[in-house]
């Protein structure tokens, strides 16, 4: 049942690439974006004033409203802006959105930040089983982790 789900959701992310026009893919992504940044609906005077699309606030309303006809989009309100639907943001994710990549030097500093957590961790456990002898490790995780996350004089 779950790989017919994937291949209905390849077809339906093919068929909404082929309809969508290069315009009217950037104006949603640009759409999404904004949305990701404010948390609020973008509205076409917005985008034209904003962003360079090299058409009229008219035509941007028009393909927001062909964006909203198929689905990716909708109006909170009669006046407003749109921001993106759950089909919206599928196909954000499928199409759209590049894959996150990390540089060399981030994964090396992330590499090295593991490392050193893991080593200060141990030898938290070496002190404390040295004071304390009858402490058991999983004594010793279950408090550490009630402290970091269950404290509640902790903000």
């Amino acid at each position: 049942m779950a790989l017919l789900t994937k291949e209905c959701q390849f077809l339906y992310t093919a068929y909404y690439s082929m309809i969508l026009g290069s315009r009217q893919k950037d104006i949603f992504e640009i759409v999404v974006e904004e949305f990701i940044k404010s948390a609020r609906p973008v509205g076409s005077e917005f985008l034209s004033e904003n962003y360079d699309l090299e058409v009229s606030p008219a035509t941007i309303r028009n393909d927001m409203a062909y964006l909203e006809e198929i689905g990716f989009l909708v109006k909170p309100h009669t006046s407003g802006g749109r921001v993106p639907t759950s089909r919206g943001w599928h196909f954000f994710i499928e199409e759209v959105s590049e894959p996150e990549t990390f540089r060399m030097e981030e994964i090396i500093r992330l590499t090295y930040l593991t490392d050193e957590l893991l080593k200060t961790s141990h030898e938290i456990m070496h002190c404390v089983s040295r004071i304390f002898p009858e402490v058991s490790d999983e004594f010793l995780k279950k408090f550490i982790i009630e402290k970091i996350f269950y404290d509640k004089r902790r903000k």
